[in-house]
């Protein structure tokens, strides 16, 4: 069972200035605020300690790209995490604040504060997210810029993801759900699928074909651009060492594109430049 924090406290791993190394924002500098717990176990998770929602340490980086971290603990109140994000923000440009983790939408009511503020400060908002917990998302979408979401692949991740469960979420994040009038423009949004050389082609057809379904109606309702696919190939971690050829990739991504066109393939870059 998750910790009892009181309302306004929030559970946080890392509060840091780096690059964003995956997908459709890669090369741009962010402030990052790592949450803390995450509602499932991928096996090639490479943040275990963001995963469990408990008290305990925190660190966040002092000055912005100095890599040199303070320690305090976590729990911390809204208005302190507001502050520390602020001290980054404000030092030099940045292009917008992640917030990941873990899981961010895990702590969806301690954020929407959060979120409103950042806002207000006009800070872009990157939420970076196993796109499962759709109720958790509508408490938090208003103030979100951009929508990271990953896809996730039984064969890759071993957590029996019901793709469902993506549509829907997708769908909200897109304001194509039932009940929205339309009249609101969605965040930028984008998908995102890790692969690996257990990755099953029938899956991440099925993958496809659900991500192009809805980007073909997001087009026509919002006059948006097509919904972009970044295929990740698998960074080994721990236990988890299957990483795809060369000849796979470029075999799943070919596959991809037959189904969805807008579909690139991006590796995990801040590893290359020793930003972990």
């Amino acid at each position: 069972p998750g910790a009892v924090v009181t309302p306004g406290d929030i559970l946080v791993s890392e509060i840091f200035s780096a690059i964003q190394g995956e997908a459709a924002l890669v090369g741009e500098r962010q402030v990052f605020v790592r949450l803390t717990g995450c509602n499932i176990r991928c096996t090639y998770c490479d943040q275990p300690e963001a995963l469990e929602r408990k008290k305990g340490p925190f660190r966040y980086e002092t000055e912005a790209g100095s890599r040199r971290f303070t320690l305090g603990q976590s729990p911390l109140g809204s208005q302190e995490v507001l502050e520390l994000v602020m001290q980054l923000w404000e030092s030099e440009p940045h292009h917008s604040l992640s917030l990941t983790g873990g899981e961010p939408l895990f702590q969806s009511r301690k954020i929407e504060w959060l979120c409103s503020q950042l806002s207000m400060h006009q800070v872009p908002i990157y939420l970076e997210t196993n796109g499962m917990l759709t109720d958790s998302l509508g408490r938090v979408l208003p103030y979100l810029s951009y929508i990271s979401m990953d896809l996730k692949l039984d064969s890759v991740d071993s957590q029996s993801v019901d793709i469902a469960k993506h549509r829907s979420f997708l769908s909200l994040a897109l304001g194509l759900s039932p009940g929205l009038d339309g009249t609101s423009h969605p965040p930028f949004v984008f998908t995102k699928i890790v692969v690996s050389s257990d990755t099953a082609k029938e899956e991440l057809a099925q993958a496809a074909e659900m991500v192009h379904e809805l980007s073909t109606q997001a087009i026509a309702k919002h006059g948006i651009p097509a919904l972009e696919i970044f295929l990740q190939p698998l960074t080994p971690f721990a236990s988890a060492t299957s990483q795809p050829t060369p000849e796979l990739v470029l075999e799943l991504q070919s596959l991809c594109t037959q189904i969805h066109p807008e579909t690139r393939v991006v590796p995990q870059t801040h590893k290359f430049i020793g930003q972990l």
